[in-house]
């Protein structure tokens, strides 16, 4: 039998045990102790129903156990109380697939700790429902029994009322053998409920919560590292629960997606999430606490907020024909295209028009973007952006043919139109390109998608720039 200890493997960050004496009681009535000459083996159903206990008696059963095992300390899942009436039914997900129900082998070891084998019939997806029409008690504990498991990495809890259904995700917990933890950060009062046949929806921009904006002006009275670190710490809760979101997401598109190529999709979107986690988030805590305005929000420079570099502002949009035109008295576009993105341009000419605009002004230096200041500036692509991407149009539009959406910085034409240059490249000196163009899968226009090259000595007739400004020193 291969085995896991569970002491070991689990990671118990931000665990809320939830086994009061009065729960031990409870589940001590379960069945299970009993004597027998086979392995033990424990067994989660996938479905439970209440019973007038608060858990199904006959949710999960522990055979062959010693007769002076208590299966208090076998024994596990979620304690949920919800002061909500009407909740007909409760939906539990592993977001990482782990196995919450089906039938594993147990064993001791030397120092006491339970060891549990591989899980027969694994399902990760775990419901609880109501015993009758009425729905859950208000105010009356109810227990959903689960296997052992690490849900460190999120939990989607599906809740049923009335006919339609809220969803919560939770992070940093672990279900450890023997505890029941409750949510950690679940408000009723901010439950959203939705017709049940409507798409889940990743969360893009979530707004600032209470915790989060409470622990962010206690920073910039007083920026100790502690201070930093709470704050960051909440920020790392908040941006793991839209990974969570996604996850979910992607679990849904594996069981249901009629082709591979969505899914891969969005496994791109989640493993970009969680290899860059921690540059994301110092991404997100820069621009909180910069503390600049845009000195004139009628010129065409949007405060860069995060940017490491001397009080940096970026493009409102991509250079137009027009502007590129007012620098190289030679260049000729066809007519009525003025506010179009300026394309085919090298890399060497766009730095060239950069320097032209600092031979104009005095005060500032001008320069292509890095990778990270464009994705500064753009923020992450909401999933409902509209652009010109994916052949909606024929070709270049305008760039503000679009502009009801807007970047992180305020800016506009981020996503879709034409690729962008920026100075940074990759291993082989091939410069990264930015944003997606028209005739671009909408995948490929995501903001942190960096791995789209382009040879700086060439010009192509869907790659254009915008300008980075920056303070001379």
């Amino acid at each position: 039998m291969k085995l896991k200890a569970f002491g070991i493997f689990c990671l118990s960050f931000f665990m809320t045990t939830a086994m009061s004496s009065c729960d031990s009681d409870e589940i001590t009535d379960q069945p299970g102790e009993v004597s027998g000459s086979g392995n033990p083996t424990l067994t989660v159903l996938a479905e439970q129903v209440a019973g007038s206990d608060g858990y199904d008696e006959n949710g999960v059963t522990a055979l062959n156990l010693p007769s002076s095992q208590d299966v208090s300390n076998i024994y596990s899942g979620l304690k949920l109380n919800f002061s909500l009436s009407g909740i007909t039914r409760i939906e539990l997900e592993s977001v990482d697939g782990y196995a919450l129900a089906g039938t594993t082998g147990i064993q001791w070891g030397d120092s006491g700790e339970a060891l549990t084998g591989e899980v027969e019939n694994a399902n990760s997806i775990l419901v609880f429902n109501a015993p009758d029409e009425n729905g859950l008690t208000p105010g009356k504990d109810y227990s959903i029994f689960t296997l052992p498991c690490n849900l460190y990495g999120g939990y989607r809890l599906s809740i049923y009322r009335e006919g339609l259904v809220a969803h919560y995700f939770g992070v940093h917990q672990t279900v450890e053998m023997g505890s029941f933890i409750t949510p950690a950060d679940l408000i009723e009062s901010e439950l959203e409920f939705d017709d049940p046949d409507a798409p889940l929806v990743e969360e893009e921009r979530p707004e600032l919560d209470a915790t989060t904006t409470a622990l962010l002006r206690q920073y910039q009275q007083n920026p100790t590292e502690e201070n930093k670190q709470a704050l960051l710490d909440q920020m790392g809760v908040r941006y793991d629960k839209v990974v969570a979101r996604k996850k979910a997401k992607l679990r849904e598109l594996e069981r249901e997606a009629l082709t591979l190529d969505v899914v891969e999709e969005m496994q791109e979107i989640v493993d970009e999430m969680v290899d860059n986690r921690d540059i994301r988030l110092e991404q997100q805590f820069l621009r909180l606490i910069d503390p600049r305005n845009d000195e004139n929000p009628n010129d065409a420079w949007m405060v860069l907020r995060g940017a490491s570099a001397p009080n940096a502002y970026i493009g409102y949009a991509p250079v137009t024909n027009a502007e590129y035109a007012a620098f190289k008295s030679d260049f000729t576009y066809e007519d009525g295209q003025d506010n179009y993105p300026v394309v085919n341009v090298t890399v060497e000419e766009a730095t060239a028009y950069c320097d032209w605009l600092a031979q104009n002004d005095p005060t500032h230096s001008y320069r292509l973007p890095t990778d990270e200041e464009w994705i500064l500036g753009a923020g992450h692509m909401p999933k409902d952006v509209l652009m010109n991407a994916g052949h909606v149009e024929t070709g270049l539009t305008a760039v503000d043919a679009y502009s009801q959406t807007t970047g992180a910085c305020g800016g506009i034409d981020f996503w879709g139109n034409c690729w962008e240059w920026t100075i940074s490249t990759d291993a082989e000196g091939q410069y990264i390109i930015k944003g997606g163009s028209w005739d671009s899968e909408r995948d490929d226009c995501r903001s942190e998608k960096s791995d789209v090259v382009r040879s700086g000595g060439q010009g192509y007739a869907n790659v254009g720039f915008r300008v980075v400004r920056t303070d001379l020193i």
